[in-house]
């Protein structure tokens, strides 16, 4: 059994991956089932902590895939690492998350690999000397705002200002508040799509023409119009041509009616990676860590939906830069 960390109206990517587990299950090898905790529900840190408890105490859980974000994955994952269960956090991107134990593996590049990718673009592409950084006052903000603000620091890129926020915050107060401490070259915005969308749409009122780039969360969940022109981060694209990601969105898409964005790619990747662990060594959780551990060292990375997936010094971080064009993030530049 596979535990499934997220929250219950989060199926799709369970659901698709249980379709290709029993189109691939061969005759006399493990049968691999994927199952929730069944009646905790949620996203508060406290309702994290109950949902790992409850998975790590199911009987026959081999491993956890999850949690949502990286607040959920960092209070998880202390339990699954003193309970000696494999866990695989698909799209968290807090750095700390790769300290927290031995037990713990992460798909997504961490906030100090995508703050640097922000920063390399804001210098190179959008000729920024100057950078005014907004973030979302939880984990995943203060994550990568301090890693873009790093990055931009060994650039000698001058940070104006970085402006905190919480949802609910008077947004176009903190946008006139810190224009009138000066313009910059453009902005960056560590948080997620409907706060993205919205400091986008102010931006453009009151400082025009200043580029607007967000992390990955923006992407989460789908954007408005409001977002159009702002540059963003994404893990992956449903328009690669690989084989794997091409099947995966066919499926995806006749199974729920939509097509899946970077999160159900990686979920989907989190948990295919474990199953073909499982198929390689058995149940046992012990062997099974050291067989993800061993992908890029002494074995070759798995080859998921968004690329090779290697948790040595063969990993490789799968990084897109986007422009989001009627709602939609796009291609920038060849990549």
């Amino acid at each position: 059994m596979i535990g499934y960390g997220y929250r219950a109206e989060i199926s799709a990517p369970a659901e698709v991956a249980t379709l290709e587990l029993e189109r691939t299950h061969a005759a006399g090898g493990p049968r691999i089932v994927i199952r929730g905790a069944t009646g905790v529900d949620g996203e508060a840190p406290g309702v994290e902590v109950r949902r790992a408890e409850a998975l790590a105490a199911m009987t026959g859980v081999v491993a956890v895939v999850g949690h949502g974000g990286s607040r959920g994955s960092l209070v998880a994952a202390p339990i699954y690492n003193a309970a000696a269960i494999p866990h695989i956090a698909p799209t968290s991107t807090s750095r700390r998350l790769g300290h927290v134990g031995a037990w713990t593996f992460v798909l997504a590049p961490d906030d100090s690999v995508e703050g640097e990718f922000i920063a390399r673009f804001a210098n190179a592409d959008l000729g920024a000397r100057s950078v005014t950084i907004f973030s979302v006052t939880d984990e995943y903000g203060a994550g990568l705002r301090d890693g873009v603000a790093r990055a931009l620091a060994r650039r000698n890129i001058r940070v104006m200002d970085q402006v905190a926020y919480e949802p609910g915050s008077d947004l176009e107060l903190l946008v006139r508040g810190t224009l009138a401490r000066g313009t910059p070259d453009a902005v960056v915005i560590a948080g997620r799509s409907e706060e993205a969308s919205a400091l986008n749409r102010l931006l453009g009122r009151y400082a025009p023409g200043v580029p607007v780039v967000a992390g990955d969360g923006a992407l989460t969940p789908p954007m408005s119009a409001e977002a159009d022109s702002m540059y963003v981060v994404a893990f992956w694209l449903p328009d690669s041509t690989s084989a794997p990601s091409r099947r995966f969105v066919e499926e995806y898409t006749r199974v729920t009616g939509r097509g899946p964005g970077a999160t159900e790619a990686l979920t989907h990747d989190a948990l295919m990676v474990v199953a073909a662990g499982i198929r390689a060594v058995g149940p046992d959780r012990v062997a099974l860590r050291d067989w993800l551990a061993s992908l890029g060292r002494t074995r070759p990375p798995f080859q998921g939906v968004s690329g090779p997936i290697a948790f040595g010094p063969a990993r490789a971080e799968h990084l897109l830069m986007t422009q989001i064009r009627s709602g939609l993030p796009a291609r920038v530049g060849p990549q």
